[in-house]
């Protein structure tokens, strides 16, 4: 009885010691493995926004502008030309874009969207002109995208140019889908990927980079993508709070038609 008692302390000590060192690597095993690591949560569409407006500049701040006038040099498939831009927090706009060949003069005013014909005369346009002119908008658009966009629903985390992004699906003005895609380091908005208007192609809009105008990070350069075709507008002009309700009045070259 002494000798297998014997045996079987024996035996139970080697158990006990394997099973210390299977404990061991098991806890070094955990530590080691990402999987074992909890998981964020996936953050709302809310979130990523919030972020984004904080990444801007200070709420007050923010909430003080009420207009911004930016007059970009701007490049595209045709050559360069220059686009003057007045935006405010109603929904107005005054666009002016001055090619080699011609001027745009148009605008939007009380929701409803004008343009000069050639003969300098100003004519009404329509929702889908209105939203393609107000698509040109971005240093207000990525400020103000709560009032420009609706229906915002969080997608994933995905690459969007070569960046690591948090995707949020939403609806333009005329319930056409779009993408935002916010920056994971900066959290501002990176890009967005919408429906041209006029053909229901995408384009994507890249938001290259910020300024810091009083304390106020506007964008001040984006890259448009359309297909084979490329533009830039690098903002060498950005004022707040300039504009008064004259600059976006219909000129008075006859009465709108």
């Amino acid at each position: 009885m002494f000798e297998i008692y014997g045996f079987e302390s024996a035996s139970r000590r080697v158990t006990l010691i394997f099973a210390f060192y299977i404990l061991i690597f098991l806890f070094a095993g955990e530590a080691q493995t990402p999987r074992w690591q909890p998981v964020a949560a996936a953050l709302t569409a809310e979130e990523i926004i919030d972020a984004a407006e904080a990444a801007m500049g200070p709420k007050d701040p923010r909430a003080s502008i009420s207009s911004i006038s930016d007059v970009a040099a701007c490049h595209g498939p045709k050559g360069d030309f220059e686009t003057r831009i007045i935006s405010d927090r109603k929904g107005n706009l005054s666009f002016q874009q001055f090619l080699s060949d011609h001027k745009n003069i148009e605008g939007i005013l009380d929701g409803r969207g004008w343009q000069l014909d050639d003969s300098g005369r100003p004519e009404s346009i329509d929702a889908i002109e209105t939203s393609v002119l107000r698509g040109h908008e971005f240093p207000m658009m990525a400020l103000d995208l709560r009032r420009r966009f609706h229906d915002f629903k969080p997608i994933s985390r995905t690459q969007f140019e070569g960046q690591s992004t948090n995707q949020i699906s939403m609806k333009d003005d005329l319930g056409q889908s779009a993408s935002a895609y916010f920056s994971l380091t900066s959290h501002l908005l990176a890009g967005i990927i919408a429906t041209n208007s006029r053909t229901g192609k995408p384009a994507t809009i890249r938001f290259d980079t910020w300024r810091l105008v009083g304390r106020v990070n506007l964008v001040s350069r984006v890259t448009i993508s359309y297909g084979a075709e490329t533009w830039v507008f690098d903002f060498k002009t950005l004022i707040l709070n300039a504009a008064d309700q004259n600059a976006f009045q219909i000129p008075e070259t006859g009465r709108l038609r």
